[in-house]
């Protein structure tokens, strides 16, 4: 409120891409953990925006292998 709306350096695309892969990561590591432990399945999902100046900052092909589904 009174802020004008969404800051303009909100984000880094050059370095949002690979933490997002990073972030999938280290989530995918942690519930394979957690399912070590409890016995259970997790599954990660992400829902994401398909817009062009949305996905291409993200190498969603490295992503996926620490993923269940992607909602688009």
């Amino acid at each position: 409120p009174g802020g004008g709306g969404q800051a303009a350096n909100l984000g880094d695309p050059v370095n949002d891409g690979p933490a997002y892969v990073a972030l999938m990561a280290e989530l995918r590591a942690m519930l394979n953990e957690l399912e070590a432990e409890t016995g259970r399945k997790y599954e990660l999902t992400s829902a994401i925006g398909v817009g062009h100046d949305k996905i291409e900052d993200v190498n969603y092909g490295q992503a996926v292998q620490y993923m269940d589904y992607i909602f688009a």
